[in-house]
């Protein structure tokens, strides 16, 4: 958990665009803060620094009572310190600005539009809300690397001249999904397939559905996802992302690799490759990612079909 913590406040891209939103919104002596998912506090200490009349923290770890020892080591008297997940709180204080910092590589991974939601009962009339909206974009992937790096199966026994049958294996590698750092030479275009505005109601099942036509002959390895989060509406330079091209963060993509029984897919000039994507993030199921891959023909005839499932790839 402190390693966790390490890494995302070393990340010093992600400190200075939310403590720039910080900056944007806090009134000094004025306006009131809750911290959901609170940590180490950090969010909320930027916050008492900008001038916070009071600051709510909101954890459910022992990492509630280190915020506490460094609350203290740093002369930081104005917070309250509340051990409980912000849900699950039945009357919560309500404030000027809830600020929440829980997004994943696989943007919802961490229950961020669940707790979002519900956050919409922290806000005093007229409150703010950091982060505000999320776009999560698609690429096809066409360089070869990322699956010649996962499809070790078929050689595995081979320097000792054994045959060994990892099938089995092959099959489950192939229905998860991976984190990975992709540069832009890597992906094909990116094409935007769910838009969140964590201030209206959403739904934890999402499915949509995107496309590409290929103008020429092209080998495809599967998928790239990444996000970019505003974390104030109409402020565009006060944001977040994991593009491939962005300034780098502690976050990297997620890559979707194509079916074990297909492998890449050889896209002629004309063809349609279709992505169908269905993301649950519901609190009983955490987060699953299930996808179908599709490659028609210019004719429209189906190509390629398959199915993957990302509790597939996942053994206990």
């Amino acid at each position: 958990m402190i390693e966790f913590q390490r890494l995302i406040l070393g990340d010093a891209r992600r400190n200075e665009q939310l403590a720039a939103a910080l900056r944007r919104v806090i009134v000094p002596g004025k306006t009131t803060v809750a911290d959901l998912g609170s940590g180490t506090g950090f969010l909320a200490f930027v916050a008492s620094r900008l001038g916070a009349k009071h600051c709510w923290l909101y954890e459910t770890s022992e990492l509630l009572d280190l915020s506490r020892a460094i609350a203290r080591a740093n002369g930081i008297r104005n917070c309250t310190f509340v051990r409980a997940h912000s849900i699950d709180v039945g009357d919560p204080q309500r404030v000027d600005v809830v600020i929440s910092e829980t997004l994943g590589n696989l943007a919802l991974e961490e229950n961020v539009l669940e707790t979002l939601q519900d956050a919409r009962r922290y806000l005093a009339p007229g409150g703010v809300m950091i982060p505000q909206r999320l776009t999560q974009f698609v690429a096809p992937v066409a360089s070869p690397r990322f699956f010649e790096q996962l499809d070790v199966w078929p050689r595995i026994g081979a320097h000792a001249g054994l045959a060994l049958d990892f099938g089995a294996a092959r099959r489950v590698s192939f229905d998860n999904v991976y984190v990975r750092t992709f540069a832009p030479r890597d992906l094909l275009e990116a094409r935007a397939f769910d838009v969140i505005d964590f201030r209206k109601k959403a739904g934890s099942v999402r499915r949509s559905t995107v496309e590409w036509k290929s103008s020429a002959p092209v080998k495809l390895h599967g998928f790239a996802i990444h996000w970019q989060c505003e974390l104030l509406d109409g402020v565009p330079e006060v944001a977040l992302s994991t593009a491939p091209d962005a300034p780098p963060t502690h976050w990297e993509q997620i890559w979707l690799p194509p079916a074990h029984d297909s492998g890449p897919l050889s896209a002629r000039a004309g063809d349609t490759l279709r992505l169908a994507l269905e993301c649950d993030s519901r609190p009983e199921v955490k987060i699953n990612l299930k996808w179908r891959t599709t490659l028609l023909d210019r004719a429209g005839r189906i190509r390629s079909d398959t199915r993957q499932d990302m509790r597939k790839g996942q053994l206990e």
